[in-house]
């Protein structure tokens, strides 16, 4: 990717830019000589997290027009067990915050020329081993429901012709917060292993391959949904294994899969249990080349202890 210059740097407003992902991104993009402007309940820490000349601001009525791409990543982190008060406070996060933000794109007198918009594997619900592609339809239970609808307060823009990517992000792999820097703990104490049958797939993507699918996303403008994961996705049982295996431990403790229901309830049977086999099937049409295609070349950049990965706050 090019760096930008002073003629043609582009302003992105993101929500949920101070998350695992937004960091990440706005780094990047401040990095192509762009400017980026993050919504966030704590404005003042924009800066330290997402770089130094990130702006932040507290309401949409801050925001410095022109916006030429707008990035929504916003959301209640899922997780948790999921009572009725946290079903309710996961769903208002994500579709109420993109209705205001949909809203707020179609008043302004210049209209981004982009907008990204997150959603997740979940759209897919439970599907044992079948191949995923971006046509097939949304699966059952809490998570699908979610992301279908959350997918679905973006239609506004799209009937109004603006250009809307749909990312459905995978497992995202980094050892600075998320799903694998929870595993570390008990795999490198040589106490990991699979999860329930471990037979479930898990579609997973490197950290730098998001951002950049992202930038791929908003570069070649599509307008589409997209599988967010690397090529490669894996069962569980083969996860955990290469894990171990790349941490030089054991992999022989399995959790049973009653016990996590037992922890998480229906948390677990939709995120830990469940099997998604996703294809990034729009990503490679469209010519993005991943770095990280496997997920043993992944783990080997994210745990290389020569080259350790600064954590973020």
């Amino acid at each position: 990717m090019t760096k930008g210059t002073d003629a043609n740097s582009m302003h992105c407003l993101i929500t949920g830019g101070t998350g695992l992902i937004g960091r990440h991104f706005c780094q990047q993009w401040l990095a192509r000589g762009n400017t980026v402007t993050v919504l966030s309940r704590q404005p003042d820490k924009v800066r330290e997290l997402c770089g130094e000349t990130a702006k932040g601001v507290a309401e949409l009525h801050q925001v410095e027009e022109p916006v030429d791409v707008v990035v929504n990543l916003a959301g209640e982190p899922i997780n948790h067990r999921w009572t009725e008060k946290r079903r309710e406070e996961i769903r208002n996060s994500r579709i109420d915050t993109t209705e205001v933000l949909v809203r707020w794109c179609l008043s302004l007198a210049q209209r981004p020329r982009f907008v990204l918009s997150g959603s997740a594997v979940g759209y897919y619900g439970d599907r044992g081993g079948d191949l995923l592609k971006e046509n097939n339809p949304p699966g059952g239970g809490f998570s699908a429901e979610l992301c279908r609808d959350w997918e679905a307060a973006t239609l506004p823009l799209q009937q109004a012709g603006i250009c809307v990517g749909i990312m459905r992000t995978g497992i995202v792999l980094s050892t600075r917060g998320g799903a694998l820097s929870q595993m570390l703990p008990p795999f490198r104490l040589g106490a990991g292993g699979p999860m329930g049958s471990g037979e479930q797939w898990m579609s997973w993507i490197h950290e730098d391959d998001i951002v950049g699918l992202m930038l791929h996303a908003i570069d070649r403008h599509v307008c589409l949904p997209f599988n967010a994961c690397a090529p490669e996705a894996v069962t569980n049982n083969s996860f955990a294994r290469l894990l171990a295996k790349q941490l030089h431990r054991p992999c022989l403790v399995r959790t049973p899969g009653w016990a996590l229901k037992l922890m998480f309830g229906e948390m677990a049977e939709e995120l830990l249990l469940a099997s998604q086999r996703m294809e990034p099937r729009t990503a490679l049409d469209t010519g993005y080349t991943f770095r990280f295609p496997t997920l043993e070349a992944a783990l080997a950049d994210l745990l290389d202890n020569r080259q350790p990965r600064k954590a973020q706050a």
